[in-house]
């Protein structure tokens, strides 16, 4: 069985990451494909956790929703590619550094599998201390993977030396977790404090 390039990338991403940075001039398949797959995935999780299984209604909610991300994500990453001199078109880094998402996949694959097999009044027992700490583990184990096959994603197939990897890694997470987290709580926030002003 032949392993997709995401899959393969998650163990030998040198090698995925070259092949999908030399696969032509891109285009807008190329710049949209592992983007779209990502809110497919965040909607599932959303759907899985809010409702405890996959309907389409849920799905496409919680990936309109977090649409965020991906914009986020790849608006960052075209501030960091500006400073590159690479032959790779942008639609293809775009292609590639999505391409390191797996570990996040993994990890809401993880999530919805215990949300779908535990009773929903079982659920508080799983943010309990020990396994608060599992949790928070798993978290920071996907956290490391991901920075990783990002780093060999600018390493491998947009040319950087490592000094140059590590930077631009270290600017991507930067803006884009950075714009991504004032979103979210700007969002979530916001409906909160306008409540508070009329009261």
């Amino acid at each position: 069985m032949r392993l997709s390039p995401d899959a393969r990338a998650l163990v030998s991403p040198a090698e995925v990451f070259r092949s999908l940075a030399r696969g032509g001039d891109g285009g807008a398949w190329v710049l949209a494909r592992r983007p779209l797959a990502l809110l497919v995935a965040i909607g599932s999780t959303v759907s899985i956790l809010a409702g405890g299984r996959l309907t389409a209604r849920l799905v496409l909610d919680g990936a309109i929703s977090f649409a965020f991300i991906p914009i986020v994500e790849i608006a960052a990453l075209a501030i960091v590619v500006r400073r590159i001199p690479s032959r790779v078109p942008f639609a293809q880094a775009v292609d590639v550094v999505f391409t390191a998402s797996g570990p996040w996949i993994l990890w809401m694959l993880a999530a919805s599998t215990i949300a779908s097999i535990v009773e929903p009044e079982d659920l508080p027992r799983w943010t309990s201390r020990p396994r608060l700490y599992v949790i928070a583990a798993a978290t920071g184990l996907a956290i490391a993977w991901f920075v990783r096959l990002e780093y060999c994603a600018f390493r491998c197939a947009l040319e950087r030396t490592r000094r140059e990897a590590i930077r631009d890694v270290a600017l991507h997470r930067a803006l884009a977790w950075t714009a991504a987290t004032l979103y979210f709580f700007g969002f979530a926030i916001w409906p909160l404090i306008v409540g508070m002003l009329h009261r």
